[in-house]
């Protein structure tokens, strides 16, 4: 029976509930014990210590968070506060029907949802934000989306949606306004649908009004994303308002009413005037261009670097590498930048196999019982992988009988939007059913890599495809095999014409020893330059770990080392 001393916690005297100083990061008080659930969690960032104690009867799967249900009770406003709302031309009578209070010194906005208040988020002095304990993140005002509302504003903040609501137009609020623009997740915004965004679920219209700074335009990027283009518009501002009350106190009702009704259509596909995209334009002149992701090589990313809204087609000769490829590029994605991964990847079952696989990746070591026990991954190693998994990765596993196109983006979209995935992989394109192929297998494939890159702009999210060469084609004058290129993909040209990028992974089938890991990655196809280039990688295969090494990295490392 595992004890807390056997995890380093020392419990000494106390019992119940209590914070105290973990012993993994040295952060006080950051750690959260209860030693009746025999759990405890770190709540410092980059901190991953917490779990539970092993003699804990319960399925991992009915671990679900807990959640204080706030008691909540309305005193009104004091003269302060109403002066507060009045100065920013807030009808009190607007600010009484939501039941804002004023508590601890602050005003207290109760969030509802399922006709209860699931948390309380507070706005004190010097623009001071707190909320109740462990609260249940959800959209704010969305109890009052009704399933007759066929349209529905989305706003940063309480103060927005109560000058919105002074016009008689029915909004929303994220809980915590926009991210940083350098933010890597969306932790807040992705609680807050899975609590709540079922409410969205019937709305044909939804009108962005986030703050028209860079944050702002970060934050409508992202829910547009999710609840998908074709269904978004965007409000622009005044010169001089970022948002909604600043509109309302400087030019009044009737202008904050003209700016939802002149909100433009959200770009997807299609013919825009220039200056629909001015505001972009000056965000991106102000910012630079778009910023691509590591790969998590520093020599990989001189040629490749990682785009959300790109397709990638990585192919090779069987055995060569092209699973093992992308899943660590997966996986160096997850750590490094938080990334949340969409896998069709029949090809790869049973599922728990291919966990298998990924844990090896995070943890560096083998996974398998016939490895050394000092050699070989521990308990706590696959605890810790199988953690970030879950956050990070979700198998799209359609029927047997419904593995289309159609239904593996449908599924996708779904993740979009409760997960806020910014990758997906098709490992392999074999495993797609091409029942709706058409007149030919060229037809079908121009089609059905239109949906996917589609699919990639529309949601931001970048997609590799892995797919199989045709056949193998040896060099005349040398006899050896030769790498592929994307003209050899079974099927069609296509395959080069339709995708941003393409990759191929190739080994030499001479190389012996050390050599047989020794791996080029060759670089077809880059759309666009500050993606990456054409070229080769040499990169060496760790087969333990199944991670891809630079070459360059391990001879600098012996030269450290004076060998």
């Amino acid at each position: 029976m595992q004890t807390f001393s056997d995890v380093g916690i020392d419990t000494t005297g106390k019992t119940g509930s209590f914070k105290m100083q973990c012993p993994r990061c040295g952060g006080k008080y950051d750690l959260s014990v209860n030693t009746e659930k025999k759990a405890y969690q770190c709540h410092k960032a980059k901190c991953d210590f917490k779990g539970y104690l092993k003699d804990n009867p319960r399925p991992i799967q009915w671990q679900k968070k807990d959640y204080f249900k706030p008691v909540f009770e309305n005193k009104g406003l004091n003269k302060r506060a109403e002066e507060f709302f009045k100065k920013r031309c807030i009808n009190l009578e607007i600010v009484a029907k939501n039941q804002i209070t004023v508590e601890r010194g602050a005003l207290a906005f109760p969030y509802i949802y399922g006709g209860e208040v699931v948390m309380v988020k507070y706005r004190g002095a010097n623009k001071k934000i707190w909320t109740t304990k462990n609260p249940k993140k959800v959209f704010y005002n969305a109890h009052k989306i009704h399933k007759d509302t066929t349209t529905i504003t989305i706003c940063e903040g309480e103060p927005d949606v109560l000058a919105l609501e002074c016009v008689g137009i029915a909004s929303v609020s994220v809980p915590f306004g926009a991210p940083e623009v350098n933010a890597t997740s969306f932790s807040d915004l992705d609680e807050s649908f899975r609590n709540s965004g079922e409410a969205f679920d019937g709305i044909t219209k939804i009108i962005l009004a986030t703050d028209g700074d860079a944050p702002g335009h970060k934050l409508e990027e992202e829910l547009a994303r999710r609840f998908g283009k074709e269904r978004c518009w965007r409000v622009v501002w005044p010169d001089g308002c970022k948002d909604a009350n600043a509109v309302l106190m400087e030019h009044g009702e009737d202008m904050l009413i003209e700016c939802i009704d002149n909100a433009q259509p959200y770009p997807v596909d299609g013919i825009y005037n220039v200056m629909g995209f001015r505001d972009k334009l000056m965000n991106l002149y102000a910012h630079g261009l778009p910023t691509s992701y590591s790969t998590g090589s520093f020599a990989l990313d001189h040629y490749y670097t990682v785009m959300p809204g790109e397709l990638t087609v990585v192919t090779g000769i069987p055995g060569h590498g092209k699973s093992s490829f992308v899943e660590w590029l997966m996986i160096n994605l997850i750590k490094d930048h938080k990334f949340r991964f969409g896998l069709f990847t029949p090809e790869h079952e049973p599922v728990e196999t291919h966990i298998a696989r990924l844990a090896e990746l995070i943890d560096g070591r083998p996974f398998s019982k016939d490895t050394p026990s000092h050699l070989r991954m521990s308990q706590d190693g696959i605890d810790k992988a199988v953690d970030l998994l879950e956050e990070h990765c979700h198998y799209v596993i359609p029927d047997a009988l419904n593995r289309k196109v159609d239904d593996i983006l449908g599924l996708a979209k779904v993740l979009v939007a409760r997960e806020g995935i910014k990758g997906l992989i098709v490992d392999p394109w074999n495993e797609i059913s091409m029942e709706e192929m058409g007149a030919s297998e060229t037809h079908f494939i121009r089609e059905a890599l239109g949906k996917f890159r589609r699919f990639a702009r529309s949601h931001q999210v970048a997609i590799w495809i892995i797919a199989h060469p045709a056949k193998q084609f040896k060099d005349k004058a040398t006899g050896e095999y030769k790498p592929p290129n994307l003209y050899d993909i079974s099927g069609s040209s296509r395959w080069r014409d339709m995708c941003d990028n393409g990759i191929c992974i190739f080994r030499k089938a001479e190389n012996e020893g050390d050599d047989r890991h020794s791996v080029e990655i060759h670089i077809g196809k880059i759309k666009h330059k500050y993606v990456g280039q054409i070229g080769k990688v040499d990169m060496r295969y760790e087969y333990d770990s199944g991670r891809f090494i630079d070459q360059i990295y391990e001879i600098k490392q012996s030269n450290v080392n004076g060998e």
